[in-house]
């Protein structure tokens, strides 16, 4: 089976990239802020024309820099969301495993990992900044290159504990936010045991409790972020005006030029700029970091290489302590054996990745998986709604699948049936064939069978065992005690309690 080739990640490119350009936007920088000293140097020596024309194109020459570095940004940040997402897809149709991270947050990393080439490019120009204090000891000597270096050193420890306060709360909010989410869904699914018993408040109190406390973290998170662009904003202030004052006594006393003065100026402002910049993406920079080392946890894809649906490699999981290894290509038939209780469905969940492994790796491809199972689930709908989930099927190929499994007489010759939530009103059986024959319509690479052969009878056993032999392109896994629906598997695996 060919599989999809992922895309090359952009991350390394893109990072070279940025720290080109934030080198460059920097020693452009400088040299703007020379020209304009220059420029202004000019005017008070009564050469007018020349310096409203350089200070013209200082500004110029500005815009157009901010314009070409915005635009490149937006290039990279629409590359890292389109790679991202293209990988993420497969990761958001399958179901959130318990304790797992929402996936509105790794929604939400993308976009925080798409400002990384931004921010890479802004630390660049902070660092190369710095070469600015060689031009301030050439313009105006030891002191005003000793303040400069001072409050710049004063700032990085600053820095470093509001990074390390911002990133604890960062992960205390995420904590909190994901217990809202679970505490809802949990409370919402009891409902109404809840209402019965009159203790809707209860749910209601204990929501509001935890969406307090999230929102608490937040603000104490909105404050470390304040705290940290004052501290920047305070420093860059302090050493303008020092520099100034020391400049400014050279010039009364004829030590140093106009010119000279003002490229001290003008330099410690520049450098200050891209420091008080990066000092205000400080804590997006984290994110983003954080951002991409999430993202670059989400299980890869099979290899396009590989003709196999599903790789385990020493598999353990958290039922069993006994590793397996199984490859699943196209028309495997793999059955798994073992008592009650043994671990059977935990090692299927682990497969399908919906429960952690306790060691080992598993690799599957982005083709899409049926999984038959007693616990499997109907929806409150139609009967059509059901078994096509909005696919464009034709009623004669729903019909002959309904028939292909046992399901026909009044309750299923209409597909516009209403069914209820849970497939209430049906019988185990009748509802595990629903299941597969929704599963059949949709045509998945692969088909997993949960020990659904108990809630059938003989001849519903006989009418599965058929239609899946009518299928000997779907590999399939089965599951069972002592009563499987797969004949001839081609590969078997026994779990011992």
């Amino acid at each position: 089976m060919a599989q999809v080739n992922p895309t090359p990640s952009p991350g390394a490119d893109l990072q070279r990239a940025a720290r080109q350009i934030g080198a460059f936007n920097s020693l452009i920088g400088m040299g703007l802020a020379v020209a304009t000293a220059k420029a202004v140097a000019d005017i008070t020596s009564h050469r007018i024309d020349a310096g409203i024309s350089a200070l013209i194109a200082v500004l110029i020459s500005r815009c157009l820099l901010v314009l070409l570095i915005e635009e490149w940004n937006n290039h990279a940040g629409r590359l890292i969301r389109a790679y991202w997402r293209a990988n993420l897809l497969g990761h958001l149709v399958r179901p959130r495993r318990e304790g797992e991270r929402s996936r509105g947050d790794l929604a939400a990393a993308i976009d925080r990992a798409s400002e990384g080439p931004a921010l890479i490019s802004l630390q660049t120009s902070a660092l190369v900044g710095v070469l600015g204090i060689a031009v301030i000891f050439w313009a105006a000597g030891w002191l005003s290159c000793v303040i400069t270096v001072a409050l710049l050193l004063l700032s990085v420890p600053l820095y470093i504990r509001a990074g390390k306060r911002s990133e604890a709360l960062s992960t205390e909010y995420h904590q909190r936010r994901a217990l809202l989410e679970s505490r809802q869904l949990e409370l919402l699914h009891h409902g109404p045991e809840l209402r019965a018993l009159g203790a809707v408040a209860y749910g209601a109190n204990e929501i509001a409790a935890i969406s307090d406390s999230e929102h608490h973290v937040a603000l104490r998170a909105i404050r470390v972020a304040l705290e940290s662009s004052l501290v920047t904003e305070f420093l860059s202030g302090v050493s303008i005006g020092l520099v100034a004052m020391v400049v400014g006594f050279g010039l009364l006393g004829g030590r140093i030029s106009l010119f000279h003065a003002l490229v001290a100026v003008l330099m410690t402002s520049e450098i200050f700029l891209n420091v008080r910049r990066y000092g205000a993406e400080f804590h997006r920079r984290e994110e983003a970091s954080n951002s991409l080392s999430l993202l670059g946890t989400l299980e890869k894809p099979v290899s396009h290489s590989s003709t196999a649906l599903l790789i385990a490699t020493d598999l353990i999981s958290q039922a069993n302590e006994r590793p397996v290894s199984l490859t699943v290509s196209e028309g495997s038939r793999i059955l798994v054996t073992g008592p009650s209780g043994s671990g059977k469905t935990t090692l299927l969940h682990t497969l399908l990745g919906w429960r952690d492994a306790r060691g080992g790796d598993v690799q599957r491809s982005s083709g899409a998986i049926g999984l038959v199972s007693v616990e499997s689930q109907l929806l409150s709908g139609s009967l059509w709604g059901n078994l096509t989930l909005g696919a464009a099927l034709e009623p004669s190929s729903v019909f002959e699948h309904l028939r292909a499994v046992g399901l026909e007489g009044e309750r299923f010759s209409d597909l516009d049936t209403l069914l209820l939530a849970d497939g209430r009103g049906l019988s185990d059986g009748e509802r595990v064939r629903l299941v597969l024959a929704r599963c059949l319509l949709a045509e998945p690479e692969m088909l997993i069978i949960d020990d659904i052969a108990g809630v059938l009878d003989e001849r519903s056993r006989q009418l599965v065992h058929q239609v899946l032999s009518q299928h000997p392109e779907m590999a399939i896994i089965e599951a069972t005690v002592d009563q499987p629906l797969l004949q001839h598997p081609t590969q078997s695996i026994e779990i011992l309690s």
